[in-house]
C-alpha cells in the first residue's frame, strides 16, 4: 500500500522534539519528509523543501513559540495553506507543542493540542494518521480523476477553438488579398477609363452644355472607381489585421496546450488560467474603427469647385 507522505515542519531550536516525530512516525511505517532527508550540501534548501512540502499528503507543523519566530516556518506554513486552499492538499495536521497558542493562520482549523506527555501525544496522532490514510488516499483519487476529466475536456475546447481560429485565420487572409486584388482592379479601371473617355472626347466636337455635362459625368465615375478603390483597400487592411490576430491566437493556445501537455498535474487552475488568458486577446474588431469618411468620395466637394472655377472664369 502507497505510505502516506508527512511533511514535518519545526524551528531548529526544537529539532530534538522533531527528531521523536521524525522516528515515531517513521517506524510505524509512514514516509516522513523534513530537512535531514531532503537536502544535501549545495541544494538550493528553499526550492527542494517547497518543492517536497508541494508533493506530500500531510503537512504538521509543530508550533512552539520558537516556530513562530523563525522566517522559514512561517513561510512553510504560508505555502502549505496556499497548496491547501487552491487544491486540497497537503492536509494540514497542525500539533501544537504544550503551552503555546495557536497561530492566527490556523485559527480556522481544528488543531491538535499537546500535552506534557509528549510519548502519549505521538501514539495518539499516529491513530489519527492511520485513520486519515483511506480519506486523504481517495480525495487524492478524485481530484486527479477530476483534474484528468478537466484535462480531458480542456483539451478537446482548444482544439475545437484551434480550428476555427486556423479556419478564421485562412478566411480573413483570403478575403483581405481579394479586397487587394479588387483594389488594384479599380484602380486599372481607372486609367482604362480615362484613356478611352479621353480619346473620344478628343474625336468629338461638342458644345459648352454637353462639355460640361460630359465633365461632371466623367468626374463622378472616376470618383466613384477611386472609392471602391479605396474601400477595397481598407476592407483587404482589415481582413489582414484580423488574420494576424487570430494567428497570435493559434500562438498562444499552442503554448497553452503545450503548458498543459508539461505541467497540467502540477499546475493550479490560477496558473492555466494565466497562461490560457493570452490567447484571447480582445483589443476590439479593426472594422470597428472604419468611418464613412474613408471611403466618401466628396463629389459634392468636386462639383462646388468646378462650380466655382468656371464662375471665376
Amino acid at each position: 500500500m502507497k505510505k502516506l507522505k508527512i511533511y514535518i515542519s519545526y524551528s531548529h531550536i526544537d529539532k530534538e522534539l522533531a527528531r521523536k516525530f521524525y522516528d515515531y512516525l517513521t517506524n510505524i511505517e509512514f514516509d516522513v519528509i523534513w530537512d535531514e532527508n531532503t537536502i544535501i550540501t549545495g541544494d538550493d534548501f528553499n526550492k527542494k523543501l517547497m518543492n517536497a512540502l508541494s508533493n506530500s499528503d500531510v503537512y504538521l507543523p509543530i508550533i512552539s513559540d520558537n516556530f513562530e519566530r523563525s522566517i522559514f516556518t512561517k513561510k512553510e506554513l504560508l505555502a502549505a495553506i496556499g497548496y491547501n486552499s487552491s487544491r486540497d492538499f497537503p492536509r494540514i495536521f497542525p500539533y501544537i507543542v504544550y503551552g503555546a497558542a495557536i497561530p492566527t493562520d490556523l485559527s480556522a482549523l481544528l488543531c491538535f493540542m499537546g500535552t506534557e506527555n509528549v510519548d502519549k501525544d505521538l501514539s495518539e496522532i499516529g491513530n489519527q494518521l492511520e485513520k486519515l490514510i483511506g480519506t486523504i488516499f481517495a480525495e487524492q483519487n478524485t481530484a486527479n480523476e477530476t483534474i484528468e476529466n478537466i484535462n480531458i475536456s480542456l483539451e478537446n475546447y482548444l482544439k475545437d477553438v484551434f480550428t476555427k481560429l486556423e479556419k478564421n485565420e485562412k478566411s480573413n487572409r483570403n478575403l483581405s488579398y481579394f479586397s487587394y486584388g479588387a483594389s488594384v482592379l479599380f484602380l486599372i479601371l481607372i486609367i482604362i477609363f480615362g484613356i478611352i473617355r479621353s480619346n473620344i472626347y478628343m474625336s468629338t466636337e461638342l458644345d459648352l452644355c454637353s462639355n460640361i455635362f460630359i465633365s461632371v459625368h466623367n468626374i463622378v465615375i472616376l470618383a466613384v472607381f477611386a472609392a471602391l478603390s479605396r474601400l477595397s483597400f481598407i476592407l483587404g487592411k482589415s481582413f489582414m489585421v484580423e488574420s494576424i490576430r487570430n494567428g497570435d491566437r493559434i500562438h498562444a493556445i499552442s503554448f497553452g496546450k503545450f503548458y498543459i501537455q508539461a505541467y497540467g498535474k502540477q499546475a493550479s487552475r490560477q496558473e492555466i488560467r494565466e497562461v490560457l488568458g493570452e490567447w484571447n486577446i480582445d483589443k476590439g474588431s479593426s472594422f470597428h474603427t472604419q468611418d464613412a469618411k474613408e471611403i466618401d468620395p466628396n463629389i459634392l466637394g468636386i462639383l462646388e469647385l468646378l462650380k466655382s472655377n468656371s464662375t471665376k472664369q
